[in-house]
């Protein structure tokens, strides 16, 4: 999402483009959530140690 009037949407074997108001609030809505969830500097590193951690056994 760039703005508010066009949400273009990666997929495998193409691309969307989504400029229906509705639509875009619906993934405007899905990225406040996702965003609201996110992790960045020291919480994510200490999220990712643990998973390698977790994988490895230790």
């Amino acid at each position: 999402m760039f703005d508010d009037a066009e949400v273009t949407v990666e997929l495998v074997s193409g691309h969307l483009r989504v400029t229906q108001p509705h639509e875009i609030a619906l993934y405007a809505g899905a990225f406040a959530e996702l965003a609201a969830l996110a992790v960045s500097g020291k919480a994510a590193r200490t999220l990712i140690t643990k998973a390698i951690q977790a994988v490895d056994g230790q």
